[in-house]
């Protein structure tokens, strides 16, 4: 097995091997994957975390030779920088770091900056600054920082500051967590998705109380939310139908 890991900031992976190929997902600093097949310009890889696969351009990765999975904490909101020699690299929130520093192959990053170790401790503390963090951050399909993020990407780095692990995709997070039965019961942190008209899941939004949301469409935005979907007052009319509510941490 080819292991390698991202040593760029944020990048993108892509379905084809192609630039204006479609962007499935960004890759983090220090992010871990296999190389499965190289190309001339792009490799394809699986990424661990997520089992996804795509292509990444060859010139953003380094090779590591075995996965290292010592990363406890990650860049808190304020963001950090890696630094090695007379390089520095900006790292966004969310990047997996060991403490002080990382080893990414045989270049060792000194770390300076913000990070936290994630918990759901200060979770009443917390999600209001990453409401504030995100909020009008613009929707980009593959997205994973406040420059550009989609709906999953959103749900996702929300709960990996609190120490939670989501799957990549709306419709793989549904797939987990327990049954909201009732609207009253939802509670801040619980996830909402939202179907088409097959009743395939193709959204998903972060509850701040039980009628109020916080999703990636457009924009991070905050609606009201009720038994029908999402109302989006701007248009004057519901944007999404609702499909389930799902808890993923308390009772």
């Amino acid at each position: 097995m080819c292991v390698a890991s991202c040593n760029l900031s944020i990048v993108p992976l892509r379905a084809e091997p192609s630039h204006r190929s479609e962007m499935v997902t960004q890759i983090l600093f220090g992010e871990e994957f296999e190389v499965l097949e190289e190309g001339k310009d792009f490799d394809r890889i699986r990424l661990f975390a997520v089992n996804y696969e795509g292509w990444i351009q060859n010139s953003q990765y380094s090779f590591i030779g075995q996965s290292t999975n010592n990363k406890s904490d990650i860049v808190d909101l304020e963001g950090a920088i890696a630094k090695i020699g007379g390089k520095s690299i900006h790292l966004i929130h969310g990047t997996a770091v060991s403490n002080e520093e990382l080893a990414i192959g045989k270049e060792s990053y000194l770390i300076e900056g913000k990070t936290r170790n994630p918990t759901l401790t200060d979770f009443e503390n917390e999600f209001p600054k990453l409401i504030a963090h995100y909020l009008d951050s613009p929707y980009m399909w593959g997205g994973r920082s406040s420059a550009g993020i989609d709906c999953s990407g959103f749900s996702q780095v929300i709960y990996k500051h609190f120490g939670v692990f989501l799957k990549r995709d709306a419709w793989q997070q549904a797939e987990d967590g327990t049954i909201v039965d009732f609207l009253t019961e939802i509670k801040a942190g619980d996830l909402a998705f939202f179907d088409n008209e097959e009743g395939r899941i193709i959204h998903v939004g972060v509850m701040i109380d039980n009628e109020t949301i916080i999703h990636a469409a457009g924009k991070v935005r905050i609606d009201k939310m009720d038994s029908l979907g999402i109302f989006n007052a701007d248009v004057n009319r519901y944007s999404h139908k609702l499909r389930i509510v799902k808890r993923y941490f308390g009772d």
